[in-house]
């Protein structure tokens, strides 16, 4: 069975309403919000198989947040293995808060809350699989959920070639009973399988990844502080730098460039916030951590392809945002 469901297709007025019943239909029940002043729209194409679902979401900039009321409206739970093809966004579950980027999986567990922040327009292949059908204890299912997962971790890297080639093989014919059967088991296995290593490595990691949480944290509650940097982040933690960087070394970015997009990102939402107009762009740059306005112009440019002040006048909360060019890729700091 095949369904189809795009918001271009309906009156104005009744988008945002038809797009939130589109992806409880399709995936499961989700509180959605538009990012700024964005309108909602987007495009969901899925196949049930077997038991299993697939297809892609395209959506805007926009949060999907699984809350504990829905969870408690419904009475059974998914994994849903979702592989971003384009675009960035930042999901939040099970304590773990990951930047996904284009090409990187993230695993969801559907029976605990979880959030979606879509930053930029986005189209991601997801595969939607019951929870009955993984014989695995909960206690590793928690260890493999909420972080990101490369093409080239290994299985994870297997499980997004299998997610990307059974969207493309649902999307292109249709699958007799015993074929979607294989199929089926198939991503059942590969799922199991990268659970299952998570699970040996897990508990070796948890105490690293409660220190990463952490430093995380601490990182944005000092975001605005000019001081903050690797340095000071590791001496509040009372951990060297080195040890630091180790922490963030599966992270899709280091410790200082991921400073420097907190710090960037706040600034692109403050450039159009319509109360702050009266502020000029040196002093949202200072407020934000940045000391030196000319490196803030020249990062700012580097990376969203417009000067702060270029971007302010396009108002670009109003058309599609842009994406990052790739210069905060993990790299050495500068």
């Amino acid at each position: 069975m095949i369904e189809a469901f795009c918001t271009d297709m309906q009156p104005p007025a009744e988008r945002a309403e038809y797009w939130r019943d589109a992806v409880r239909r399709a995936f499961t029940r989700l509180e959605i919000h538009a990012q700024g002043t964005a309108e909602l729209h987007g495009a969901i194409r899925r196949t049930y198989m077997a038991g299993v679902q697939a297809g892609f979401l395209e959506a805007s900039p926009q949060r999907m947040a699984r809350t504990a009321p829905l969870i408690a409206a419904d009475r059974d739970g998914s994994l849903i293995v979702s592989l971003q093809r384009t675009g960035d966004s930042v999901t939040v579950q099970d304590g773990r808060e990951t930047l996904v980027t284009a090409g990187e999986l993230v695993i969801l567990d559907s029976r605990r809350p979880y959030v979606l922040d879509f930053t930029d327009p986005v189209r991601q292949h997801l595969a939607t699989v019951p929870r009955q059908m993984l014989d695995l204890p909960d206690s590793l299912l928690s260890l493999a959920t909420g972080r990101t997962y490369s093409p080239g971790h290994g299985i994870g890297g297997i499980l997004a070639s299998y997610v990307d080639g059974l969207v493309a093989t649902t999307e292109h014919c249709v699958c007799a009973q015993d074929s979607q059967r294989f199929l089926r088991q198939g991503i059942v296995d590969v799922l199991t399988a990268l659970v299952a290593l998570e699970g040996a490595t897990g508990e070796q990691s948890a105490v690293e990844q409660a220190l990463l949480q952490r430093v995380r944290g601490y990182i944005r509650a000092h975001l605005d502080d000019p001081a903050l940097s690797p340095a000071s982040v590791a001496a509040v933690h009372h951990i060297s730098v080195r040890y630091l960087y180790q922490l963030f070394q599966d992270e899709p970015m280091t410790v200082g460039r991921w400073i420097q997009r907190l710090r960037l990102e706040a600034c692109r939402r403050d450039l159009v916030r319509p109360e702050l107009v009266g502020q000029t762009v040196a002093a949202i740059a200072h407020r934000w951590g940045f000391a030196s306005h000319a490196h803030f112009s020249r990062t700012f440019r580097a990376v969203y392809g417009l000067s702060p002040a270029q971007w302010r006048q396009a108002g670009v909360l109003q058309a599609a945002p842009l994406q990052a060019t790739g210069s905060l890729l993990k790299t050495p700091d500068s």
